[in-house]
């Protein structure tokens, strides 16, 4: 659908399958691909596609991260005592049910 949208707008691009391809996989509908254009329209391209820079998405993403780390789901040490409990629940019962067994 990109690759039309900038055909229609005048821009040629070219579209690349990655790894493999149709004749490997049977079809390339699933597997990732490249957009290509020449340099020149690259901006044109981008504005068109409203693709961000990726410089400009890795600094949003550093700034994010920044202030999203305190407000994760759940705090590590919570899952680090969830897992020990579970754990320590499994290993107790396999004691508990060894010493019916003898």
């Amino acid at each position: 659908m990109a690759e039309q949208r900038l055909q229609l707008e005048g821009i040629p691009c070219l579209v690349r399958s990655l790894r493999g391809g149709p004749g490997l996989w049977g079809t390339a509908y699933n597997l990732p691909h490249d957009l290509l254009v020449y340099e020149g329209d690259e901006a044109r391209a981008r504005d068109i596609l409203k693709i961000v820079p990726r410089e400009e998405r890795e600094g949003e993403q550093l700034s994010e991260k920044r202030g999203v780390q305190r407000s994760q789901l759940m705090p590590q040490w919570m899952v680090i005592a969830t897992i020990v409990a579970i754990v320590s629940f499994i290993a107790l019962t396999v004691v508990i049910a060894n010493r019916a067994v003898r």
